[in-house]
């Protein structure tokens, strides 16, 4: 599975892979956070099931 996020510090988007994520969860606002392997912290944007390609 493909996750688009964006990064909480820098605010740049990128894909992660399922092997690059090591935990998600909710903040206070609702928004999904993904715990990268990297040691960063992501808003998820979409996952590979909303993702189509033309």
């Amino acid at each position: 599975m493909k996750y688009h996020v964006i990064s909480k510090r820098t605010g740049n988007v990128s894909t992660l892979f399922y092997t690059e994520v090591n935990d998600m969860d909710y903040d206070s606002d609702g928004r999904v956070i993904v715990f990268g392997t990297d040691q960063e912290a992501y808003y998820l944007l979409a996952d590979s099931v909303l993702i189509t390609e033309d």
